[in-house]
């Protein structure tokens, strides 16, 4: 199904249409947003070519999964932006895909997300205004798609500061478990973050670049920095768990390395102590020392000794 959302000049409103009803050539002053949200592929492509969108951008823009993308042909422009649907970073379904066509009076949108609430935030909000253009649905869109990031990320720094405490007093696997999954989810935003970031980077740099035609170098400099920000917090947040793990890791082989170093001193003190039970056990008829009268206290004495001299010297060396 195709959703038309037209503005008439003549009239300064804006109306609900059919595809039918859409005028050949659009008057100087009309804006026209068509939401492909639930059209099918055969209405995607009769929109495209309606608009006579060039095959390769027709092909990236009707991809359910592409990465972020800025690419132009004469009249239009596409632009791929990725915003992050789930509720938090403990697990990652993917993205709420942003695919936007638009020109100087035509925005195409095809939105793909499963979470309700932020597909209503990355729904074009008329609201009745004549006085709205199509570059300021595409700014709303841009600010809605880093702000999915933005509230996850600020809400995570205190969730992360209490892991961190519970990590450094009484750390077990299923935290560690847990931040595991936190780093897998942050490094896939990263990669989202840094393709937007360097869309918007090079927009901020080249003279020719297509987000100027709508776009003033103030307002791109600032999508830039918001993405930019967001590019490091996930690196900082994923620094900040890295180091995390690295630490528990520590902990663990430290405290591995103490209980072995006990089990060696006691294996190092007994192993002799063994020996010399292990001698005396042999049934042999010729032994000299078993017809000692005081054979039996001379090895108990000579054992406990060299086992109390074992201990001295650990001590004295300082391992223990």
């Amino acid at each position: 199904m195709i959703i038309l959302s037209y503005f008439e000049p003549e009239t300064g409103a804006w109306q609900q249409i059919s595809y039918e009803q859409l005028p050949a050539q659009l008057p100087a002053d009309a804006k026209l947003w068509i939401n492909l949200n639930d059209a099918t592929a055969e209405e995607q492509l009769q929109v495209l070519r309606r608009f006579a969108i060039v095959p390769t951008l027709a092909e990236d823009f009707s991809r359910q999964r592409h990465p972020p993308k800025l690419e132009s042909q004469t009249d239009f422009t596409l632009l791929i932006m990725r915003g992050y649907a789930d509720a938090d970073f403990s697990e990652y379904t993917g993205s709420a895909q942003v695919n936007l066509l638009y020109s100087k009076q035509v925005l195409i949108s095809r939105v793909h997300c499963h979470n309700p609430q932020l597909l209503a935030q990355l729904t074009p909000q008329i609201n009745g205004n004549s006085q709205i253009t199509v570059a300021d649905w595409i700014k709303q869109l841009i600010l809605s798609v880093s702000a999915s990031y933005l509230e996850k990320l600020i809400s995570f720094e205190d969730e992360q500061s209490e892991l961190e405490d519970a990590m450094l007093h009484r750390g077990n696997d299923e935290q560690m478990a847990l931040i595991m999954r936190y780093r897998s989810v942050l490094r896939k935003i990263n990669r989202n973050l840094a393709y937007q970031k360097d869309i918007f980077s090079e927009a901020v740099y080249e003279e020719q670049n297509p987000l100027l035609r709508h776009f003033s170098s103030t307002e791109l400099r600032d999508f830039y920095e918001k993405f930019e920000r967001l590019h490091s917090m996930t690196d900082l947040y994923y620094d900040q768990l890295s180091d995390l793990v690295e630490g528990y890791l520590s902990t663990t082989s430290h405290q591995i390395n103490e209980r072995m170093k006990v089990l060696t001193i006691v294996s190092t003190i007994f192993i002799p102590l063994t020996f010399i039970a292990g001698i005396y056990g042999m049934n042999f008829i010729y032994m000299p020392e078993l017809q000692m009268p005081n054979g039996y206290f001379t090895v108990l004495i000579a054992m406990a000794l060299g086992g109390v001299a074992g201990l001295i010297w650990f001590k004295i060396r300082g391992w223990w």
